[in-house]
């Protein structure tokens, strides 16, 4: 009896852990998704625009109004379709987050 006093909230507590992981890695592979285009962290080395450096609303901003047409785009129309707006959300305040370098 007092074994299982202790491992429910043990189990509650590694319960609760989980969806943040799923998250964490979400947000990788989201991250990656861009970088292949717009390089590491947003620091573009080609001819894509680079994004290091913005704040997080101007790069929400950005990515509503590709997904809503509201900007003209080759690709990132039909790529920000792909994402709800929370993971929108989420990709801008990543990549707000990193320095440039």
């Amino acid at each position: 009896m007092r074994a299982s006093l202790f491992a429910l909230p043990l189990c509650l507590a590694l319960a609760a852990m989980v969806p943040s992981a799923v998250k964490a890695a979400e947000m990788n592979v989201m991250a990656d998704a861009c970088g292949g285009c717009h390089g590491t962290d947003g620091q573009s080395v080609g001819a894509m625009p680079s994004f290091i450096g913005k704040d997080a609303a101007t790069l929400e901003k950005f990515l509503v109004e590709y997904k809503t047409g509201k900007r003209e785009a080759t690709v990132m129309d039909r790529i920000t379709k792909g994402y709800s707006d929370e993971q929108l959300k989420a990709i801008s305040a990543f990549y707000a987050s990193r320095a440039k370098k």
